[in-house]
């Protein structure tokens, strides 16, 4: 005898992520207890063989339970219960749609968030890896020279994507000017950066990190945990207005003149 099952409740069930035939077999075993599947098929009025399917995904999302016997039953979790492990499923998937976001927003950029060099303008970048193509791009047009103001971890990531295009401003011998704090941890790659840049360290962390570029344009990023892995809530604002530009100079300029040539101060 087939069930009649309220269309509202079945609908209202699809929306906790059930497809219509599994709302009407969990739907059965709630309201009806445990049975075979040949009763669940005849009750709910799917076919048998997709009952038993059916059944099977139930089961393996924790919402269905088998009774082992000579012909098995299946008995559902309490309503309660199912609709929390529903909600809980929901909730992950919105939690790696969000993270996708956040791997979408770091690996693609829009055409037109490229900056443009005819007029002064703010842009504002999200995500690490974005943020690298610019400064790879503020580099291509490097002419004189580019100060640097980062943290400790920021020497070991500039050493991982730039050290090449160090290499080429010393032969092009265009001026490089870097300033941050060395530890232990990263006392190894700022040695190696030393070889390619002139490299000054500061006992503090610096309160802004920021790339000038020919003293034109200045990238500041904010990166909210300081670590080597991209989550997506990296931050740059990237200005291309000179006045902006001669006033980070005149910082920069005024901190490298208190901060102590590397590597001597850590030998």
């Amino acid at each position: 005898m087939n069930q009649q099952f309220d269309e509202k409740t079945i609908s209202t069930l699809t929306m906790f992520g059930l497809t219509e035939y599994e709302a009407k077999v969990f739907l059965t075993l709630v309201t009806r207890g445990a049975m075979e599947a040949s009763k669940v098929s005849n009750i709910s009025g799917l076919p048998r063989p997709h009952t038993y399917s059916v059944l099977k995904g139930l089961q393996n999302r924790g919402l269905v339970t088998i009774i082992p016997e000579a012909i098995n039953r299946y008995r559902a979790v309490p309503l309660d219960e199912g609709l929390d492990i529903l909600i809980e499923e929901r909730e992950k998937e919105m939690s790696n749609l969000h993270m996708a976001r956040e791997r979408l927003l770091s690996d693609i950029r829009p055409k037109e968030a490229i900056p443009s060099n005819d007029q002064a303008s703010v842009l504002l970048y999200y995500g690490r890896q974005n943020i690298y193509k610019l400064v790879d791009e503020m580099f291509s047009r490097c002419d004189n020279g580019c100060d640097i103001m980062t943290t400790a971890n920021g020497i070991v990531r500039f050493y991982k994507y730039f050290s090449d295009k160090a290499s080429e401003f010393r032969n092009r011998d265009v001026k490089v000017r870097f300033i941050a704090p060395v530890t232990p941890e990263v006392n190894d790659i700022a040695l190696k950066l030393s070889r390619l840049v002139d490299l000054r360290c500061i006992d503090t962390l610096p309160y802004i990190r920021f790339v000038l570029v020919d003293d034109i344009e200045v990238l500041f990023a904010e990166y909210p945990e300081d670590d080597f892995k991209s989550t997506g809530k990296e931050m740059g604002i990237w200005i291309n207005q000179e006045d902006l530009a001669r006033m980070m100079k005149t910082m920069f300029d005024n901190t490298w003149k208190n901060t102590v040539p590397y590597p001597e101060k850590i030998q």
